[in-house]
């Protein structure tokens, strides 16, 4: 099975905001974790999902098999 999409609830962690932060989303001065709380999660969580405790569900499907078979995972921090 092929990895077909993720879905997770937050677009960035303490360790990945460098690479996951887009650059209209990123301080004038200093970094995200300085910006108050309520501001951060906007820009973390945009659409405000939240699977379990902070988790993801991820989605697998065959294209070579005639009957498009699919699955998923879910997991929770």
């Amino acid at each position: 099975m092929d990895h077909l999409l993720t879905v997770n609830s937050a677009e960035f962690d303490g360790a990945s905001w460098r690479a996951w932060l887009p650059v209209e989303d990123t301080p004038e001065t200093g970094t995200v974790w300085d910006l108050p709380y309520d501001t951060r999660r906007l820009i973390q969580s945009p659409p405000g999902l939240m699977f379990g405790d902070m988790g993801g569900i991820y989605l697998f499907t065959c294209p070579h098999c005639p009957d498009r078979p699919y699955s998923h995972r879910f997991d929770c921090s």
